[in-house]
């Protein structure tokens, strides 16, 4: 089964362009794909397990039913070695985010919020900013050496009701180099690829 999602962040900005808010609507023009095995959830920042680059994509407006009300994006990745592909999202940044591991397990609760990672780097010096946990959002809002203070559940994310272990990685999100992440696919029991298999994409976006 096929799961793609638009995310809450997203349909957020877009309702703010609407109303005539401040902020501009960036294009998602790269897309990414990962090898984690969480499912795509209107509250994902990033996809799970992000691996490689991210590639450039096509978008073009369309008519369905009437001129310009369809999004058609397009584009492909290529498998550079033997990997099930669980999960791809489109992204307005091109560079990758950072990524970390858990050095220790994080229990589950909204009291639990000291987390240990195993290195820092690539995240940004300054706080907030969130990291994604499996299918769990959490700000960053203080931290020392490698150990940060979150909020849980953040972004209206499902906190982990079960022990998120050690060596589970944890992604960028919202206020690092992540950018926003437009929308995200999932597909349950994963693509199998050999090297040099190539996935082509075509989403088409309508609004109505």
């Amino acid at each position: 089964m096929i799961t793609t999602v638009l995310t809450s962040q997203v349909r957020s900005n877009l309702a703010s362009v609407i109303m005539g808010g401040s902020y501009t609507a960036a294009k998602p023009n790269f897309v990414q794909w990962g090898t984690g095995p969480t499912p795509a959830l209107a509250t994902d920042e990033t996809i799970s397990d992000p691996l490689g680059s991210r590639a450039v994509i096509s978008g073009t407006f369309t008519q369905t039913s009437t001129s310009g009300d369809t999004l058609f994006l397009q584009g492909s990745l290529t498998s550079s070695a033997p990997q099930t592909i669980t999960n791809l999202g489109l992204f307005t940044n091109q560079s990758s985010t950072a990524v970390t591991t858990l050095s220790t397990q994080l229990n589950p609760g909204s009291g639990n919020t000291s987390v240990q990672v195993s290195s820092t780097a690539g995240f940004p010096s300054s706080y907030p900013f969130d990291v994604q946990a499996l299918s769990e959002v959490m700000t960053v809002v203080t931290g020392t050496g490698n150990t940060w203070t979150v909020t849980r559940a953040a972004n209206g994310s499902p906190i982990s009701t079960n022990v998120i272990p050690a060596g589970t990685r944890l992604v960028g999100g919202s206020g690092t180099a992540n950018g926003n992440l437009f929308l995200k696919t999932s597909f349950s029991g994963g693509l199998n690829l050999n090297p040099g298999d190539t996935l082509n994409f075509k989403i088409s976006l309508q609004f109505v």
